[in-house]
């Protein structure tokens, strides 16, 4: 393999290659914590929400939903922004953006400008998943794809953990809002972090198209599967929707737990720790269930994920509350098992030359669902209650199932191989 552009020592290529491979690895890495872990701040904040302005499970959903759906109305938008200003350069913006919503979260006094804010911050949070994931896969070769993938995978989750309960533990000596402020304040080191470590933009990335840009040579891509077009639709239509399904499972589950616990006696700095113990739970659980993919393939590690998930949620509408906090951290495993596999599937089921396009499209889907179905099911809990909800919650995680059928036929047809 050839070295990037503007590479610092040309006498050794592979040795500089894998330093570069490894710092981008880094960088991405610690942007997924930061991004990921101020993306599940929120649902700390939204049990903190509904008792400052007396929220309603819509009420809430909806505000999950403005994060959500502005994070994944802006997916595609920022791959294109990406590709025309520089990956590293949009990065950088958007978690700085990220951080100045949270910053200035503890400033709003009313619902409105509340609302604003997680507008913008869905905005910022929108560039990181599409350019993280395209750098990995253009620096890591289809072999060490899917462990790089995990890693990055395994540090968005140690954010989810470490994040939202740094907040949960500020919450006994500090408020919300100046717990907030020092987690701002890691952003900016974050931002400075990229800055340093990510490779600086090239101009070719302004001027050459898509197709142009992503069979360049000076960087490895994942291949691709080599099969016939209407067979890789399908199956990358039924990973769109697993990812959609899984998606809302969890935002479901996660948005209104919480109205679960708070009903069966849970403070709002319990409801905190409770959710910590499920984002702990799930950074094992996307690490353990990547490598377990590797060896025990695609479609059984999902379906054993999809199921177990299933069973906990319904496990914990009908248990008492003590019981309930010894389900936290294997929900976390089976809740979050699912998508460290749908990712390293993403490069595998696309074109070749539009893998940055196709985890644009992926994300945008799986978090769009995510970011509508919380409205649905809050709506449904106001008429007929949280634990009901949950069921609802639980019952349809399971039309992954036969989703995994287009999937399967595309992994074991007799023709397929890797695209160069």
């Amino acid at each position: 393999m050839r070295l990037t552009s503007g590479s610092p020592d040309n006498t050794h290529p592979v040795t500089v290659e894998k330093r570069q491979s490894r710092k981008v690895l880094g960088a991405t890495s610690l942007a997924h914590l930061f991004h990921d872990g101020a993306t599940d701040l929120h649902y700390v904040l939204f049990a903190l929400w509904q008792q400052q302005f007396g929220l309603s499970m819509a009420q809430t959903g909806l505000l999950k939903m403005l994060f959500s759906g502005t994070m994944s109305a802006f997916q595609i938008p920022a791959g294109e922004l990406g590709r025309k200003y520089g990956e590293r350069r949009v990065l950088m913006a958007g978690t700085l953006l990220l951080t100045v919503a949270l910053l200035l979260y503890g400033t709003s006094s009313t619902l409105i400008q509340l609302m604003i804010l997680i507008v913008i911050g869905g905005l910022g949070a929108s560039v990181q998943h599409p350019l993280s994931s395209s750098f990995i896969t253009h620096y890591y070769s289809h072999r060490h794809t899917r462990i790089a993938l995990s890693t990055y995978n395994f540090f968005g989750d140690v954010g989810k953990g470490v994040i939202p309960g740094t907040l949960s533990a500020c919450l006994l000596i500090i408020a919300w809002g100046s717990a907030l402020q020092w987690i701002a304040l890691f952003g900016f080191l974050v931002t400075l972090g990229l800055y340093l470590l990510l490779p600086g933009d090239s101009k070719p990335a302004q001027v050459e198209p898509l197709a142009a840009k992503e069979t360049h040579h000076d960087k490895p891509q994942q291949p691709a599967m080599k099969l016939p077009e209407p067979l890789r639709r399908r199956a990358f239509t039924a990973l769109c929707v697993i990812g959609s399904i899984d998606s809302a499972t969890r935002t479901g589950t996660l948005t209104f737990l919480p109205f679960l616990m708070a009903s069966r006696g849970a403070s709002a700095t319990q409801i905190g720790l409770a959710l910590t113990l499920i984002f702990i739970g799930g950074a094992f659980g996307k690490l353990v269930c990547g490598i377990l993919s590797t060896r025990l393939g695609v479609i059984k590690s999902v379906a054993a994920s999809e199921i177990i998930t299933s069973a906990i949620v319904l496990g914990m509408a009908f248990a008492p509350l003590q019981v309930t906090w010894l389900l936290l951290i294997p929900l976390g495993v089976a809740l979050n098992g699912t998508s460290s596999i749908l990712y390293g599937s993403v490069a595998e089921l696309s074109r070749p030359q539009q893998q940055t396009r196709a985890f644009a499209i992926f994300y945008t889907a799986s978090l769009g669902c995510g970011a509508l179905m919380p409205v649905i099911y809050g709506m449904a809990g106001d008429v007929m209650g949280v634990q009901q909800t949950l069921m609802l919650v639980a019952l349809l995680v399971l039309c992954i199932l036969p989703l995994l059928i287009p999937i399967r036929r595309a992994t074991t047809f007799k023709g397929q191989s890797h695209a160069p």
